[in-house]
């Protein structure tokens, strides 16, 4: 079975990737695993000493909670069509890039698709873009949405 790994953080652009997706996954009976990349906040006394642990660790909740909902949003119209649709969230210091790209080599994705631009905006035209590295790490075929 063909297999595709939907990258998504949510933004309004990413509708557009879901909305693509949909019709190749759809095209092609494919099993579509929807992911996001969340970066992990953890005590630093360096860094902040108004919060504990304890602090972070609700952040964190809060954090893996918000992302479940926009995998789960962004699966919901592959699911309703009837496709095996899988949600992942990855939590972690990995930059988006590299979780995606080792989530596409580990489980022998045919196909990523994913947005030109995210939740950081123009700023990635000058710093370099997630989707730009995925394409040049050659983990995989990839589908990038203007």
């Amino acid at each position: 079975m063909y297999k595709i790994l939907l990258a998504t953080d949510g933004s309004d652009h990413s509708k557009k990737v879901v909305e693509k997706g949909l019709v190749i996954a759809e095209s092609l009976n494919a099993e579509v695993t929807v992911l996001t990349v969340v970066g992990e906040y953890v005590f630093s006394p360096r860094v902040s000493v108004q919060f504990s642990d304890d602090n972070w660790q609700t952040i964190n909740k809060h954090l893996k909670e918000e992302a479940d909902g926009v995998v789960e949003e962004a699966a919901r119209p592959f699911r309703e069509k009837g496709l095996i649709t899988h949600t992942e969230v990855v939590m972690g210091h990995k930059s988006p890039a590299d979780a995606i790209c080792d989530m596409a080599r580990e489980g022998k994705f045919d196909l990523i698709i994913l947005g030109s631009r995210g939740l950081r905006g123009i700023q990635e035209m000058f710093l370099g873009s997630v989707s730009n590295r995925v394409a040049h790490m050659g983990c995989s075929s990839v589908l990038i949405v203007k």
